[in-house]
């Protein structure tokens, strides 16, 4: 319910992001959680749009860097920050700009470090089932928590 009601305030479907690279360091790193809303309808130069193609399995945060205008639809050029190239290569194949409906939000936010919880949990075999352990003795024994 709470998830909703923030995608509703967003107009975000994912308001919220764990950055899994290093490619927007040091705007934000890995592990960083980001807040995204997608109310403005222009992307500014400068502004960070996630923007998630059709069949890819994640969304790409990268600055916008370059943008051009025909008939009222907006193409963006995007580029990691910690990156060399921009992203054309990345872009869907015969794609060389993002368009305005490919983005799903611009970043507005991040908090440091809090996504390495999620970070582990994908990456490190044993850390879902040591986590459930504690909260498991930490449930039967009360006493045990922190005061």
């Amino acid at each position: 319910m709470a998830w909703r009601l923030l995608s509703l305030a967003t107009n975000c479907a994912y308001p919220a992001m764990v950055v899994l690279s290093e490619s927007m360091s040091p705007a934000f790193e890995r592990g960083d959680v980001i807040f995204l809303s997608n109310w403005k309808e222009q992307v500014e130069v400068g502004d960070i749009p996630a923007m998630w193609f059709e069949d890819y399995r994640l969304p790409m945060v990268h600055r916008a860097i370059h943008l051009t205008s025909d008939d009222g639809s907006q193409s963006i050029l995007t580029k990691g920050d910690n990156n060399d190239r921009t992203d054309e290569a990345l872009y869907p194949l015969g794609q060389t700009y993002v368009y305005r409906e490919q983005v799903i939000g611009l970043v507005r936010g991040y908090v440091p470090y809090v996504g390495w919880i999620t970070l582990a949990a994908q990456e490190i075999p044993w850390f879902k089932p040591l986590l459930a352990v504690g909260i498991l003795v930490f449930s039967v024994f009360p006493g045990l928590r922190p005061k």
